[in-house]
């Protein structure tokens, strides 16, 4: 279990966490920034004010490689739903190899929307197992967060206050800190939206992050974002087709290297409304 640990505390002393972070989907190439305007199943996961259309399921499922190491890989599934001023989502995400280090990870959220607001309530369940199977360490936590949102012709913005009852993985265990996140999103005249996100945790310094979601040819689209702590580059591709989508992300750290993501997505055609 040597060389795992090593690469996780690397890992840890590097990149600074950000409470139940999904950190899957599109959001990698757009360095935590998200749409607001039009979000993905994972976009829903990390910021659930923001509404998907109204009578239709999003779903997406994807693979991630976390820094080129085959012992940081990540696997998630989530999906969003929402039923005239009430939506919903679910995901579930699960990191690091079993046997040495693994992290699973459920959220969920309920969403009331009223005209240009939306309140909402979610929570999340980590599970971390350290260890093989015969001196296998488990331990769990329940993080919950609240979140509201305002759109206004080309403008979003939402907010959520994430861990707000700070979770401990053990009693003897630091309590995961809150943390406090602001999205944003200006739709230009043009096929394209600005992007941007600032993160607050204590003991950590700010982390901001801008990008821009670009849309070519029909429903596909480029996207790129970069944020500061740690310093970060991403960007990626969309390519739909009819109710299907496949998107790949990338993002760089200057340390540790690239992490690939790759995702299916699917759209549901109109249901129950």
């Amino acid at each position: 279990m040597r060389y795992p640990a090593i690469i996780l505390l690397i890992i840890l002393a590097a990149v600074p966490v950000y409470g139940y972070d999904f950190e899957a989907g599109r959001i990698s190439g757009m360095a935590g920034s998200i749409m607001l305007s039009n979000p993905s199943a994972t976009d829903l996961i990390s910021c659930p004010v923001i509404l998907p259309e109204a009578g239709r399921i999003v779903f997406e499922t994807g693979y991630q490689r976390k820094f080129e190491l085959s012992d940081l890989d990540r696997v998630y599934a989530a999906a969003g739903y929402r039923y005239r001023g009430l939506s919903t989502s679910l995901g579930f995400s699960q990191f690091g190899r079993s046997g040495y280090y693994t992290e699973q990870l459920i959220k969920s959220s309920l969403v009331f929307n009223y005209r240009w607001f939306s309140l909402g309530v979610g929570g999340g369940v980590k599970l971390v197992e350290i260890g093989e199977v015969e001196r296998k360490y488990s331990l769990s936590a329940v993080g919950i967060d609240l979140a509201a949102g305002f759109k206004y012709k080309v403008f979003h913005a939402a907010a959520i206050a994430e861990n707000i009852n700070r979770p401990r993985l053990d009693e003897n265990a630091p309590a995961d800190q809150p943390v406090y996140s602001i999205y944003g999103e200006i739709e230009g005249s043009a096929d394209f939206s600005v992007v941007g996100k600032v993160a607050f945790e204590k003991y950590e310094k700010p982390r901001l992050s801008i990008g821009q979601y670009i849309r070519i040819m029909n429903d596909n689209a480029l996207f790129w974002g970069v944020s500061n702590n740690p310093l970060t580059y991403g960007g990626g591709v969309e390519i739909k087709y009819s109710m299907f989508g496949l998107m790949y992300a990338v993002s760089y750290h200057p340390v540790l290297g690239f992490t690939h993501n790759i995702s299916l997505n699917f759209l549901s055609g109109e249901i129950l409304k």
